[in-house]
């Protein structure tokens, strides 16, 4: 008798250690495909685009976007639209909001009050790669990848 409560007590034990282990929280930022809350803090950060409605952006051309979570701020630095050699700079604020239908979306408005192109979806968030979608375009798919520092 002595011996089947012990085999309880022991297989009690590991199932509540395993169940303990099981149920701990997670950070979502510890596995870099997990899906992220879009929020400022997770933005936060240097993101290249890579691709661009699934093609990879022309070689030699970069657009890069930091977002700051303290005053939802940003800053563009774009060699798409200019020569090689140089490169447009913007910066302002941006602003997300939720849309029952479409999930969050994204827009920006830069220190000279011009709005971004379009609105966009953030369809997916993960810690090293993001997916916007176009609100009014929704076959303009753009792709980023956060940059390690």
């Amino acid at each position: 008798m002595k011996n089947i409560l012990n085999r309880i007590f022991t297989l009690f034990a590991a199932s509540s250690m395993l169940l303990a282990a099981s149920c701990s929280k997670v950070n979502p930022t510890d596995e870099a495909g997990q899906l992220l809350e879009v929020n400022a803090s997770n933005l936060h950060g240097d993101w290249e685009l890579v691709a661009i409605k699934g093609q990879p952006i022309a070689e030699g051309s970069s657009f890069r976007i930091n977002f700051n979570r303290s005053g939802e701020e940003y800053k563009i630095w774009n060699t798409m639209n200019s020569i090689p050699s140089s490169y447009d700079y913007s910066e302002g604020t941006f602003e997300l909001y939720d849309d029952v239908e479409l999930g969050t979306k994204i827009r920006g408005i830069d220190d000279a009050g011009k709005e971004w192109g379009d609105l966009y979806v953030i369809k997916e968030l993960t810690r090293k790669r993001m997916t916007w979608v176009g609100v009014n375009d929704p076959s303009f798919i753009q792709t980023f990848e956060r940059i390690n520092k």
